[in-house]
């Protein structure tokens, strides 16, 4: 039974309603009649006998949609991620995606003296700066490439393309050599103690460097950094900064200028980065800066943009693929050459969902947002 005082207050779980709302905007509830989030709280606040095997708490896309939704603001996301922490200190079975893969790499990373080479992937024309007052954050980009190779992803293109623009906006920044991944994924599973080891590494070594700020082009890193490190740490990161948010004012100031792309796109809003922290503006105000460039908007998009249809590498069935069609045929009804994203994962699952609709509808390329961005410097003269 769901009992921790400070919990229940925290995600103010108990202001749940049989109003329904957040089930009718749910993409998983549309999909799947098993999963319910009102149930889900019903079913986990007035039971005495949990049932620790109920797959639905690993259902959860982390969207953020009921949360849009809800009149009391109920942090459903933040409890589904308590059960799953609860569930797995009763021995629970999480289902994990891709064999389990990306968990494993990311306990690797947990270990104390762990010492990386991680930088090889580092282009000649990326400039760096000696010192390390501010360090741009790659993520785990330099791992999905290769995970995902057969999916033709370049996530690494993005990270690239963040750099390539700070280099032109002559802003330094550093990498670091021994950089362990955010530990966002292992949080949003329930594996606390995983993500307390790489954010407790992590933060070591900004704190051995004297790291002041922190700019990154992955969303979930930025969460994480911004918002979960301070609170399950207790002590403030650096200050913490999205790339379009450093880019997109250079922009409008007329202190940078892109290049020019013929290209009929859209912009597909990642839920962490669009309604987990209301960054919706800079994106746009980014491809609306490429010459040539025409954006157009989906049926839906910005708060209610439609997720990718997946979250932390747990449990992918029927319903997060019908979700990703759907969002695909969101595209592809607009009429546009290229959906454009800001996140790695985004892009890995939707080409996962292209991969496997047998030809069905137009194919729409995916690309990067960072990547097309630092590709129209390419025809500036």
């Amino acid at each position: 039974m769901f009992n921790g005082k400070q919990e229940i207050k925290d995600t103010r779980i108990h202001l749940c309603f049989d109003c329904g709302k957040c089930t009718v905007v749910c993409p998983v509830a549309r999909y799947n009649s098993e999963f319910n989030p009102r149930l889900i709280v019903q079913r986990n606040i007035e039971q005495k006998d949990r049932n620790f095997q109920d797959e639905a708490i690993w259902s959860c896309l982390n969207c953020y949609m009921c949360l849009e939704r809800c009149n009391y603001r109920v942090e459903f996301p933040e409890f589904i991620r308590i059960l799953r922490t609860e569930a797995l200190s009763k021995g629970t079975q999480m289902q994990c995606t891709h064999g389990g893969s990306l968990q494993a790499l990311m306990h690797l990373m947990t270990g104390e003296n762990l010492r990386q080479e991680r930088l090889g992937w580092l282009s000649p024309d990326i400039k760096l700066s000696k010192q390390h007052d501010t360090i741009f954050f790659i993520g785990c980009a330099p791992y999905y490439d290769i995970m995902f190779g057969d999916l033709e992803v370049n996530t690494l293109e993005g990270a690239k393309g963040a750099m390539r623009l700070l280099n032109r906006a002559n802003i330094p920044f550093n990498l670091l050599v021994n950089e362990r991944c955010c530990g966002r994924d292992l949080l949003l599973q329930g594996d606390k103690e995983g993500f307390m080891a790489l954010a407790q590494a992590n933060m070591d070594e900004f704190n051995r460097l004297g790291v002041k700020k922190i700019v990154t082009a992955c969303p979930e890193c930025y969460y994480s950094l911004k918002v979960d490190y301070p609170k399950m740490l207790g002590s403030a990161v650096a200050e913490v900064v999205y790339w379009t948010e450093v880019i997109a004012p250079l922009l409008g100031s007329g202190k940078l200028h892109l290049g020019r792309l013929k290209e009929k796109a859209i912009y597909h809003d990642p839920c962490t980065l669009g309604r987990g922290l209301r960054i919706f503006d800079s994106p746009r105000q980014i491809l609306c800066a490429v010459d040539g460039l025409e954006l157009v908007e989906m049926e839906q998009s910005r708060e209610k943009a439609l997720c990718c249809g997946a979250s932390s590498w747990v449990y992918c069935g029927a319903a997060n693929r019908q979700i990703q069609d759907e969002r695909l045929a969101q595209a592809e009804a607009t009429g546009a050459g290229v959906l454009v994203t800001s996140c790695p994962k985004c892009q890995i699952h939707l080409k996962c969902a292209q991969r496997n609709r047998n030809g069905k509808m137009l194919r729409i390329d995916i690309q990067d947002l960072a990547g097309l961005a630092a590709r129209s410097l390419e025809t500036r003269r």
